[in-house]
């Protein structure tokens, strides 16, 4: 029988099992569904635009509601997976993310526009952080970073596959039917969360909730581990911590002196790489028409430049786990930064094209940053610790 000692140890001798991997498939599949919801507004916006007469300045606030809403939901919605579990904020994220959604299709002013995308934001930010911690305590320590990066590829996959249904739904049926799809899918892949998904083994030792034994056994068994006879008695009270102590105990460790330096710098590196990725984001076609691309392939970048993401994180995800996190991430970004610089002189429609490809490949050194946050904090402060992070970064994308 493995003491709770040895459970991560345990995890990290033995195969990927089926529970493992299919936890991981759910986070992928979730974080696609994040891809979906935060672009569903940019590609309905021209057609909401034209038919609710919103001047672009009105639309740009419109815009940043869901940004907002995220760097909210990392702030303040994803430290609750260190009290309430990982699973049960995930399910309530959901159902923010599936309300924000279906009743955007029936707004009918800005106003409730703006408070369903915040709202819908919200949720959004809770479940991005907490895959990231999902998949990487369902890892064995030789496939973490892989198993975080390729979950955060499920965004630009997400984003690609919504173009390209927005391109034929939203012209036929008209600016809400992307919302109604989002909406729809969402409450698709709930059961999958609640049904399918078991809460994390290690948040259930430290936390301890009520039934924890029974569900840490059962995922164990399924994981093809031993079982405990017993919990713990390292954490045997932590169940009683008000959760507003657990928050702001876990906040105090990760501005501790133990961490203080690597927080302060991880959290410098997600707010300038989010300024960076936002700015590719929307401005990528536009620079790419104005370099003398025809109108219909400088659309078709913004597809380009996602897919050559989801390319670049299982490819970057893969090698990190072989070479380090530090050397790719590094790497990755430098060349970023050397082909922005060189984007000008590229005037052949297809080296734009390629090129804009190969610039969202180097989307995975700034995806890798979830796996150091990841692999940064302890289980017990592990969501705030990668939500606070997400959270430093979201004032650059806004």
């Amino acid at each position: 029988m493995p003491a709770h000692t040895d459970i991560h140890e345990l995890i990290d001798r033995s195969p990927m099992s089926p529970l493992q991997v299919g936890a991981i498939a759910i986070c992928f599949l979730l974080n696609m569904l994040d891809g979906v919801d935060v672009l569903s507004l940019a590609f309905a916006a021209p057609v909401l635009a034209k038919s609710w007469s919103i001047p672009p300045e009105t639309l740009g606030v419109v815009f940043s509601a869901a940004l907002i809403g995220m760097f909210l939901g990392s702030l303040v919605l994803a430290p609750l997976g260190d009290s309430i579990g990982r699973r049960k904020l995930l399910i309530i994220s959901l159902l923010l993310i599936a309300f924000g959604m279906l009743t955007t299709a029936v707004a009918r002013t800005v106003p409730e526009l703006l408070i369903l995308r915040l709202i819908t934001g919200c949720g959004l930010g809770g479940v991005v952080a907490t895959m990231a911690t999902i998949a990487a305590e369902f890892s064995p320590n030789r496939r973490r970073n892989f198993s975080v990066t390729i979950v955060q590829g499920g965004y630009p996959l997400g984003a690609t596959l919504t173009g390209l249904v927005a391109a034929v739904i939203v012209p036929a049926i008209g600016w809400w039917s992307v919302f109604v799809v989002g909406g729809g899918l969402t409450l698709l892949l709930l059961p999958l969360v609640v049904f399918a998904l078991p809460e994390s083994p290690q948040f259930l030792l430290h936390r301890q909730p009520p039934g924890a034994l029974e569900a840490v056994n059962k995922s164990l068994r399924r994981m093809r581990l031993g079982q405990l006879k017993e919990l713990p008695s390292v954490a045997a009270k932590a169940h009683d911590r008000p959760r507003l102590k657990v928050l702001l105990d876990a906040l105090k460790q990760i501005l501790s002196s133990q961490y203080r330096a690597q927080t302060l710098l991880l959290w410098i590196a997600f707010f300038l790489c989010f300024v960076t990725l936002y700015f590719l984001i929307n401005w990528v076609p536009q620079l790419a028409s104005a370099t003398g691309l025809p109108l219909k392939l400088a659309i078709y970048t913004g597809t380009a430049f996602n897919f050559g993401g989801f390319l670049g994180m299982a490819a970057l995800g893969y090698l990190s786990d072989r070479f380090g996190l530090r050397l790719i991430i590094a790497g990755s970004l430098a060349a970023g930064a050397v082909l922005m610089a060189l984007f000008g002189v590229l005037h052949s429609p297809w080296a734009i094209l390629l090129g804009v490809g190969v610039l969202g490949v180097m989307q995975g050194g700034f995806i890798a940053l979830y796996a150091v946050a990841a692999r940064l904090y302890p289980t017990s402060i592990r969501a705030t610790g990668v939500g606070w992070a997400v959270a430093a970064g979201r004032p650059g994308g806004i």
